[in-house]
């Protein structure tokens, strides 16, 4: 039986081998569990996530600072 998921360590392919009883890369070798992957997997989202929350974070201070500098002008 052949699992098809993608390495997070390489993005390479994974398979299940039934011997081990675990999940290989075929790229890079990292070999675990199904569990232990998809706890990995699980941190790499909570991972991204906060990075896109504090990307719009910044984006929309950037907006309410533009929005205040170009409102100041207008006010002398």
């Amino acid at each position: 039986m052949i699992a098809f998921t993608r390495c997070p360590e390489c993005a390479g392919v994974m398979e299940w081998n039934s011997k081990l009883k675990m999940v290989v890369c075929l790229s890079c070798g990292l070999t675990v569990t199904r569990t232990e992957l998809d706890r990995m997997w699980k941190e790499i989202r909570e991972t991204n996530f906060e990075e896109i929350d504090d990307y719009d974070k910044k984006k929309d201070r950037k907006k309410d600072w533009l929005d205040w500098y170009q409102s100041s002008g207008k006010n002398k």
